[in-house]
């Protein structure tokens, strides 16, 4: 597999090299929220002092540089460079300025390959309205800026493995013949994000208790099928994700095995859609009691001119060591209008609770607005 995975990167590698002037454009992205929660329960506590509120810069602020051309054979070139903020107000100097993507991708009639610092294939191919639903929440992370989640307990994810992050990785999206297509996606070691450069590890970090794993060659496949007949869309997408896990201060854990489906029904700008990702007991002890760790999501939303409207839920579970049940569910209902220009501005309510071993450990809700900005 790695001796294939160094053949492709080569070859790419030489084709690179054929490029001769690239189209260049740069685009940049804010986001600005402002919101308040009640908490009635914080680490189990009523009786807690969170009271947060006010303002935040978000998460996704950045500025992208793009460039395409086409090479001597015909093949479709581009790439881009991604660097987000991510400071906050506090912050002072730099505030830690990130470079959250780095990739190339060349296309043509076999479908299209990307290397670099990319999402895999999960985040194209499922579908997943808990990000595209009016102000990106539950999905955008930004509602935990407004309430303090229980960080002593683990929950199980309400996403698939490595998604939406930005470790090195090189993946292979075909094109679409009859409504079906098909992708997979490879990286060396989910820890590594290239932040100081150089090759990927090869050890992997865990964190006992808090579900943060990293793996080994994930490799990553999906299969999707769409269709349209008389206005009604359907979409349907089933993966499997597998990786390496190994030892740990002389512990064993167990390798990555994951499926994942979801699908989606569309009908005169209403969408609705189902998403399950089940990792068992990947990346926890051998023989050991934790696992169970399941995500499934349902959202809808309605698109009417410069109107939407959404509506999500998110469950999580997972059986913790001590073969105790924890589970966890997000709810959002949320509603945005498009400015023009590129603005939109946005409003969520929602509710999150998380319960470990039939005990309330996280009870709050709020409301959060958003602003956003595109150019």
């Amino acid at each position: 597999m790695n001796k294939t995975i160094l053949v492709v990167i080569s070859l790419l590698a030489l084709v690179f090299t054929s490029v001769l002037k690239a189209e260049i454009s740069l685009s940049g992205y804010q986001e600005f929220f402002a919101g308040s929660a009640d908490q009635a329960t914080a680490g189990g506590n009523t009786e807690h002092g969170y009271d947060q509120a006010g303002l935040s810069n978000g998460n996704y602020s950045r500025i992208t540089a793009s460039a395409s051309t086409t090479l001597d054979s015909g093949l479709e070139l581009s790439g881009y460079y991604n660097m987000a903020r991510s400071c906050r107000g506090s912050d002072t100097g730099n505030c830690g300025v990130a470079v959250n993507g780095n990739g190339l991708t060349i296309s043509g009639s076999f479908g299209s390959i990307g290397i670099g610092e990319i999402f895999d294939v999960g985040a194209g191919m499922y579908s997943r309205q808990t990000a595209t639903v009016p102000t990106g929440e539950p999905d955008g992370g930004m509602l935990g800026h407004f309430y303090t989640g229980d960080g002593a307990n683990e929950y199980g994810s309400g996403n698939e493995t490595n998604y939406a992050q930005n470790d090195m990785k090189i993946k292979f999206n075909s094109n679409v013949y009859s409504g079906f297509s098909f992708a997979m996606s490879y990286s060396p070691n989910s820890a590594q994000k290239n932040v100081t450069g150089g090759p990927s590890a090869s050890s992997n970090l865990y964190v006992t208790g808090t579900g943060s794993k990293a793996f080994n060659d994930i490799t990553h496949f999906v299969g999707k099928y769409s269709m349209e007949m008389d206005g009604v869309g359907l979409e349907v997408a089933y993966g499997q994700l597998s990786g390496n896990a190994g030892r740990d201060a002389a512990l064993d854990y167990n390798d990555l095995d994951e499926t994942v489906y979801s699908a989606a029904v569309s009908y005169a700008g209403v969408k609705v859609d189902y998403r399950k990702n089940d990792a068992g007991n990947s990346g926890e002890l051998v023989n050991g009691q934790a696992g169970n760790d399941e995500g499934t999501s349902i959202c809808g939303t309605y698109g009417m001119g410069n109107i939407g409207f959404g509506a999500c839920q998110i469950k999580t579970s997972f059986i913790d060591t001590s073969n105790l049940s924890n589970s966890s569910e997000t709810r959002t209902y949320s509603a945005d209008y498009n400015l023009g220009g590129g603005a939109t501005i946005g409003l969520v309510y929602f509710d999150a609770e998380q319960t470990a071993n039939g005990a309330t450990r996280t009870d709050a809700d709020g409301l959060v607005s958003k602003l956003s900005f595109g150019f």
